[in-house]
């Protein structure tokens, strides 16, 4: 049993339920949203929650969760009760249990389980009953809390973390070995269960003019800003998406700055009142790397002095701890966005719910990113230049490429529309030609063949330069996609361009003009469907660990394993050098095993920026990391070069700084992915899945890794030339560094 890794659970002490049914087995249906009634979600995406007919350990139904897709924020089910104050089962000390049954199906990179949390009066526990990653039929889990002190509340329920499927049915609970039934359940969130602009926003037709915009910029300001400061907005207690709407409806009518400040006005009065908070502080800017930007709120330029006290008052008296938009993952802190509702239904949403895509990832950015301040435009300008690119979209096309031009804007590699999203697939093709190119000198060049079509090779060369497609020049065609492929900086946009854009149709197919010793190639390439993998004729894999001529290690962190680690350290024992490649994504976590065998002494490698949750906005060093010293005297005395490239990402680029707080170190290369970091997901209506790197990574002297990637020693990339003699440029000069020294 483990703690849990994240929960919601938010009591309310009012309105309950009385029903004695609790529900436990899922078989009463709420008819609205065909789901367990009674049962609350945490999900980032919903329709990945259903009952199941067909699956199931007893009656009609069990629960199941499903992911395709590890959004790095576990998705829970959980069913909310509280005791009656003179309720002998929360009065009397002992031990609360639950049991439940759970069958798994190829669940990966996590776990499932079953989760139990009980609220006393000045405690609260939490547990897990999980099983690993894997394939499980039907078997019951269980859980036991004892307490000594009167309980409030207690939860329990099921947990993914990670992508696979799992199963939940027959939960039940027991005080001192007897069914606990005297329960009270409290009821669902209105943000959950609220469906009055389920069909839409109501809002169509709005006008794209200076006064519009700026309006509507001010709006989306000011509804992030309560979204995540009033505690009555960030309670779960409202349907926020809806109070935008709603928010629209009445200020599209205003024509000037003041009827724009006055309508927003009577919104907030409309709103809890906020209470005073004594223990309320707001950070000293100069302990912050990143201090809040309000925008428009506060330069008293737009709204009334009057709405602007009394945004301030409730910027200086955001008391609340827990917001039902935002939690803090508890191991590492980064934010997690839960309860975003994806409206996956709505591949073309209407006006209102495009705008509300727009604000809500343009308030996440401007309160939860780390990197907010090396985004390329300035992000209040971002909200006013995108306003008109939103409203004006015609079809889920334009909608699809006005919100991933939205996300590039934060030059973030971890940033982009994920899960083979249908309308981006479409724009991008749906057919891929036979062969690799990538960016070489400038040019884009034939890199490599698809394995299950190696005929291509007769007609198309590697090494071959690609002049135009489709009748395109290839630097025409840079200029098109480049808005829409996002990343931290332009080598790892070159990396992603090929594969993305320029060798995909939807056409069976494509035309090239190629040059091949000087004399230009017209060449008609059918296209093929599915992916595959793509190698340069003679091209071997690379195995985890070996020896070059017998003197030099070589480390492939894409393949090696931190359980082989002794077995490598016996075979590197006496090798003049080490090359550790990270050029593939690290198959393990190095830092703090691998790493540590290069290190005499325990030394800093990286700061860690992250949110300040109490003040929104502001970023401070919440973490200092350190790794080494090696074990056992297993310090390795050697040099080690590292070899990295556009491909080297977050955790390659991470191991890179752990390897570079060793004197020994050398890496050489180019430029890195710039996206080091947690990740934290965010969905968007329309069912639109992306991500952004969540927690800011430093070297120790504070300078940054975002954008810019790890610091380089020698500058190596490849060459045309390289390409086509079937080097690998970069490993031969590693080990010309170790053997030449």
């Amino acid at each position: 049993m483990t703690k849990i890794y994240s929960l919601f659970f938010l009591i309310l002490l009012s309105g309950f339920d009385k029903a004695p049914d609790h529900n436990n087995g899922f078989e009463s249906v709420d008819e609205t949203s065909s789901l367990p009634s009674g049962w609350s979600f945490q999900a980032p995406n919903y329709k990945n929650v259903k009952l199941d007919s067909g699956i199931k350990f007893e009656g009609k139904y069990s629960l199941s969760i499903e992911n395709s897709i590890n959004y790095n924020t576990p998705q829970e089910v959980g069913n909310y009760f509280s005791f009656g104050e003179n309720d002998s089962s929360s009065i009397e000390g002992g031990t609360i249990e639950l049991r439940g049954y759970m069958k798994m199906d190829d669940v990966q990179n996590g776990y499932a389980g079953i989760w139990l949390k009980v609220d006393g009066v000045d405690t609260l526990s939490t547990l897990v009953d999980k099983k690993n990653a894997g394939t499980y039929d039907w078997v019951e889990y269980s859980i036991k809390l004892t307490h000594s002190k009167k309980l409030r509340g207690i939860a329990f329920g099921g947990i993914l973390d990670g992508v696979g499927k799992v199963w939940f049915d027959n939960f039940q609970l027991y005080k001192d070995g007897k069914p606990l039934v005297s329960l009270r359940r409290i009821p669902q969130k209105k943000a959950q269960v609220d469906t009055s602009y389920r069909n839409g926003s109501r809002i169509n037709d709005i006008r794209i003019d200076a006064n519009n915009i700026a309006n509507l910029a001010v709006v989306g300001q000011m509804w992030g800003f309560l979204k995540y400061h009033h505690a009555y907005a960030g309670s779960g207690d409202v349907n926020w998406d809806a109070e935008l709407f709603k928010i629209l409806s009445n200020t599209l009518k205003c024509k000037n700055v003041i009827e724009l400040s006055n309508s927003l006005e009577a919104y907030l009065d409309s709103l809890p009142k906020v209470r005073k908070c004594d223990n309320c502080k707001t950070p000293s800017s100069s302990k912050a790397l990143i201090v809040p930007d309000y925008g428009d709120l506060f330069t008293g330029k737009i709204l009334t002095k009057s709405l602007t006290n009394k945004l301030r008052n409730i910027q200086q008296n955001n008391s609340s701890r827990q917001n039902y938009w935002i939690k803090k993952e508890p191991s590492i802190g980064y934010p997690q966005f839960v309860n975003e509702k994806s409206y996956d239904d709505m591949l073309f949403p209407d006006t209102g719910y495009r705008l509300l895509t727009l604000f809500r990832y343009w308030s996440i950015i401007n309160y939860f990113s780390p990197y907010r301040n090396v985004t390329e435009y300035d992000w209040n300008q971002v909200l006013k230049d995108f306003i008109p690119q939103f409203l004006a979209a015609e079809n889920a096309e334009q909608y699809t490429l006005a919100t991933l031009r939205l996300i590039a804007t934060i030059k973030d590699t971890h940033a982009n529309i994920f899960n083979n999203y249908p309308t981006l697939e479409s724009i991008k093709g749906k057919y891929r030609v036979p062969f690799r190119a990538d960016f070489v000198e400038d040019k884009l060049i034939v890199s490599g063949y698809r394995t299950d079509s190696l005929g291509i090779q007769e007609r198309v060369k590697i090494g071959d330069i690609i002049v135009s497609i489709n009748g395109e020049s290839i630097k025409k065609l840079v200029k098109r996609y480049l808005p829409i492929t996002p990343a931290s900086n332009y080598e790892t946009q070159l990396r992603d361009l090929p594969w993305n854009y320029l060798m995909r149709s939807n056409d069976e197919e494509m035309q090239f003009v190629v040059k091949r010793n000087g004399r230009l190639i017209k060449l008609n390439i059918t296209t093929l469907k599915g992916k595959s993998t793509y190698r340069a004729p003679g091209q071997k894999e690379k195995g985890a660990y070996y020896l070059i001529n017998n003197q030099i290690g070589y480390v492939n962190a894409g393949r090696y394993l931190n359980s082989e680690l002794p077995q490598m350290k016996k075979m590197f024992a006496k090798a003049k050098g080490i090359i550790v490649d990270i050029r593939e994504y690290p198959s393990d976590f190095m830092p703090y095993t691998f790493v540590n065998n290069f290190k005499s002494a325990k030394s800093l490698f990286a700061k860690i920026s992250l949110v300040d949750y109490s003040n929104p906005g502001t970023f401070i060093i919440a973490d200092s990391l350190y790794n080494g010293p090696a074990k056992n005297g297993d310090l390795y005395y050697g040099k080690v070069v590292v070899i990295v490239n556009s491909d080297t990402q977050s955790q390659g680029e991470f191991t890179a700084m752990a390897l570079q707080s060793s004197p020994n170190v050398i890496v050489i290369g180019s430029q890195t992915a710039g996206a080091d970091g947690d990740v934290s997901a965010i969905v968007l209506p329309g069912g639109i899945f992306t991500m952004i790197s969540s927690r800011g990574t430093f070297y120790p002297d504070n300078s940054p890794t975002q954008r810019i990637g790890v610091k380089i020693d020698v500058v190596v990339k490849p060459t045309i030339k390289g390409i086509v003699d079937r080097k690998d440029e970069l490993l031969d000069k590693a080990i010309d560094i170790l053997t030449s020294n």
